[in-house]
């Protein structure tokens, strides 16, 4: 017996988002694709809540998109850089359920060496950990 096609179906992601590298200042793009039948409606969210109640500077730059035809659901944020960090999750629903995809957004930190000149105050320090009102007294005694 053939199998039967159903005339509806979940909400199921046939492309998740793909993780990425962006250097800060870019626009970073994110694209997945969905498909249900009937067509899912779509609800993003940041921070656990919905990206569009977040205003000003913190909301600024972030657009999302979504084509019911082709399934094709993007986030767009403009100008990547501190702030813009977190977990975006896409949320896909239709009357015979619901499926999610995220986009975690971490910071990538990079070690840099720096070099003090020679003859500088540092070498002279006698603690390993000095707080800035206890450097500003020891400069002093030191005539630094």
């Amino acid at each position: 017996m053939p199998e039967e096609k159903l005339p509806w179906s979940p909400p199921k992601w046939t492309q998740p988002f793909s993780s990425s590298r962006v250097q800060q200042g870019c626009e970073a793009v994110f694209q997945g694709v969905v498909a249900g039948c009937p067509h899912p409606t779509i609800q993003w969210t940041w921070r656990g809540k919905p990206l569009e109640e977040f205003t000003g500077k913190v909301g600024r730059g972030k657009s999302t998109k979504y084509d019911e035809e082709t399934g094709k659901v993007t986030l767009v944020i403009g100008d990547l850089g501190p702030g813009d960090e977190g977990q975006y999750e896409c949320r896909a629903d239709n009357p015979y359920g619901d499926s999610s995809c995220t986009i975690l957004i971490n910071p990538e930190v990079t070690k840099k060496t720096i070099v003090l000149p020679k003859g500088s105050c540092r070498p002279k320090l006698k603690a390993c950990h000095i707080d800035s009102d206890d450097y500003a007294d020891y400069a002093a005694l030191q005539g630094l």
